[in-house]
C-alpha cells in the first residue's frame, strides 16, 4: 500500500490509508486498521527535512520533557526508534472537535508552550539551519531575485525596502527554542485541552518566532494563498498578545522586540514564496505557475498592515 513495514511498529498492514489534506511539505495518511483503530501515519520530505536524525532526537526529547503534556507525539517502534529510513512515522489519531478557538486562548497556548520551552532547558538539535533568519533568507533571495519577471518586480522592490529594518532588529533578539510553525492549524482541540502538532522544526531559534506565526495565522484576514488583497486586524493581534503574555509571563521583559516579530516574520515569508517562485517553485507545493508569487505578495500586503499596528505603540 505504502512500502512501509508496519511490523516494525509490531503493526499489521491496515485495511485502508487515505490522503489528508492540508499540509504543504510532508505527506499525511489516515489508516484504518481492521479492530477498526485508526492512526495518523506520516513521511517526513527528507527533501525538504534532510536532517531526520535532529527531528527524531527532538521527538525523543520531547517525550522526556514537560512540553509532552502539550503535544501530540509519536509512536515508538519496537527497536524503540521513531521513524523508518523512509521517514514514515505513525501518530495515534486524535480528534478535534470542532470549537472556535479566539486569538486570545491561542495565545495563551502557545505562550505557555513558549514558557515551558524557556524554563526547561534541554539539548534540543537544530533540524533547519537558520529557519527563521531574515539574514539567511535575504541572501537566498539576493541569489534568486535576478529571475523575478516584470509583473513582480514592484513587488521585488517592496521586499527590498525592509531588509536594513529587519536585518537590525535580528542582531537584537534573544535565542530560544520555539516551535517554529506555531498557527491555528497546528494546535487539536483535544478531550484534554490544546495540543501542538508537527513538531519537525521544534529547534533552537529566536524568541518571537512562535507569537510571529501566532499573529499571521490569526490576525491577519486571509489565508496566504488568497489572490485578494491581506491584512491585519488589530483587535486579534492584541488578543493574541494578551493571550501570550499571560500564558509566558516574561513577555513584558522583551516587548519592544516581540510585538514587531509578526511584521518581521511576515517579511520573511514573503521573501521565502518570492525565492521559491523566482527558483522554480521547488519547495513549496503549487496549484498553479504563479501560486508562490500570489503568496509573496499576500503577505506583503499583511506586512504593510502589520507595521502600521506596531507603529501605533
Amino acid at each position: 500500500m505504502t512500502g512501509i513495514n508496519w511490523a516494525e511498529w509490531g503493526l499489521s498492514e491496515p485495511v485502508r490509508a487515505e490522503p489528508v489534506n492540508g499540509g504543504l511539505i510532508n505527506t499525511s495518511l489516515r489508516a484504518q486498521w481492521a479492530d477498526g483503530t485508526v492512526r495518523f501515519v506520516q513521511r517526513v520530505n527528507l527533501g525538504v527535512f534532510q536532517n531526520l536524525a535532529a527531528i527524531e532526537a527532538n521527538l525523543h526529547l520531547a517525550q522526556n520533557h514537560p512540553i509532552r503534556n502539550l503535544a501530540i507525539l509519536p509512536l515508538r517502534r519496537r527497536d524503540d526508534g521513531i521513524h523508518s529510513a523512509e521517514g514514515w512515522r505513525i501518530f495515534p489519531w486524535t480528534a478535534d472537535y470542532p470549537k472556535q478557538i479566539g486569538p486570545q486562548e491561542l495565545g495563551e497556548f502557545w505562550g505557555t508552550l513558549n514558557s515551558v520551552l524557556f524554563t526547561t532547558k534541554a539539548d534540543w538539535k537544530t533540524v533547519v539551519p537558520n529557519f527563521h533568519s531574515a539574514a539567511v533568507r535575504w541572501n537566498q533571495w539576493q541569489a534568486a531575485r535576478l529571475n523575478v519577471p516584470n509583473e513582480y518586480l514592484d513587488l521585488a522592490e517592496f521586499l527590498n525596502q525592509w531588509s536594513e529594518q529587519f536585518l537590525q532588529l535580528e542582531s537584537e533578539l534573544l535565542p530560544a527554542v520555539q516551535h517554529h510553525d506555531a498557527k491555528h492549524s497546528n494546535v487539536l482541540n483535544t478531550v484534554s485541552g490544546l495540543r501542538a502538532i508537527d513538531l519537525d522544526t521544534l529547534q533552537p531559534g529566536y524568541l518571537g518566532s512562535d507569537f510571529a506565526d501566532l499573529v499571521r495565522s490569526t490576525a491577519a484576514l486571509r489565508g496566504e494563498d488568497d489572490p485578494l488583497p491581506n491584512s491585519a486586524n488589530a483587535a486579534a493581534f492584541e488578543a493574541a498578545w494578551k493571550g501570550y503574555s499571560s500564558g509566558f509571563n516574561m513577555a513584558a521583559k522583551y516587548i519592544s522586540t516581540l510585538r514587531q516579530m509578526p511584521a518581521y516574520l511576515t517579511w520573511i515569508q514573503a521573501l521565502r514564496f518570492a525565492t521559491d517562485a523566482a527558483d522554480g517553485n521547488r519547495y513549496y507545493r503549487v496549484s498553479y505557475p504563479e501560486h508562490n508569487w500570489v503568496r509573496a505578495n499576500n503577505q506583503a500586503q499583511l506586512l504593510r498592515s502589520l507595521v502600521e499596528i506596531c507603529d501605533r505603540d
